[in-house]
């Protein structure tokens, strides 16, 4: 086999419809307590990057100052929708980085209340399920990592010309087991006509 067939082969697979997209995975049966996750950026790193799904790989989007590190690993949770029409961030509270491209099943804690120039732009925070009984609520995390993912988040921008990020703070459980159900109904596709235009076709004009 030659290079050239070697080439054509592996741009006939790499162009294949059948390709995974790692925004479809499935959500969690037991959503929103608990929900998959996709790393996107390890704990620690000062690079942040982006999953691009009609390339299935993950895109370098831009480096961070040497002393802004991610204070946990990073990534989105799949077949959901936030306000900004992007998968929902979340944050996994764990001790170790976590390569990225890996699945993490996570126990919901809270969640960051944060927009920036696109608009609301929550950030779920969750505890892989391994974690066991060990943490419930924003009240079982470490006081010290919410001071400082919440001072990360406000100026990890601030390099960046003409974006602005507003961070209002930490949310509780309920309100953000509310914020993952919110984003998986505006994910979830539209079956119908009637669904698609909020009324039965007998009552349109």
């Amino acid at each position: 086999m030659t290079r050239k067939d070697i080439r054509n082969i592996t741009k006939s697979l790499f162009e294949s419809k059948a390709r995974r997209n790692l925004e479809l995975v499935e959500i969690h049966e037991d959503s929103p307590y608990i929900i998959n996750a996709v790393v996107e950026i390890p704990k620690g790193c000062t690079a942040k990057y982006e999953y691009n799904p009609d390339l299935d790989t993950f895109q370098l989007d831009r480096c961070l100052p040497d002393s802004m590190h991610y204070p946990c690993s990073y990534g989105f949770v799949p077949s959901t929708m936030g306000e900004d029409e992007d998968p929902l961030d979340i944050l996994i509270y764990d001790s170790v980085p976590l390569d990225r491209g890996t699945i993490v099943q996570c126990n919901v804690i809270g969640a960051l209340d944060m927009e920036d120039s696109h608009g609301q732009d929550w950030k779920i925070l969750g505890v892989p399920v391994y974690r066991g009984k060990e943490f419930w609520s924003l009240k079982d995390i470490d006081p010290m990592f919410l001071k400082i993912a919440d001072m990360f988040f406000k100026h990890y921008k601030d390099l960046e010309a003409q974006k602005k990020v507003t961070v209002r703070g930490w949310i509780d459980k309920k309100q953000a087991l509310k914020i993952v159900d919110e984003c998986c109904e505006r994910f979830r596709p539209i079956d119908t006509l009637e669904e698609f235009l909020g009324k039965p076709i007998d009552q349109l004009g």
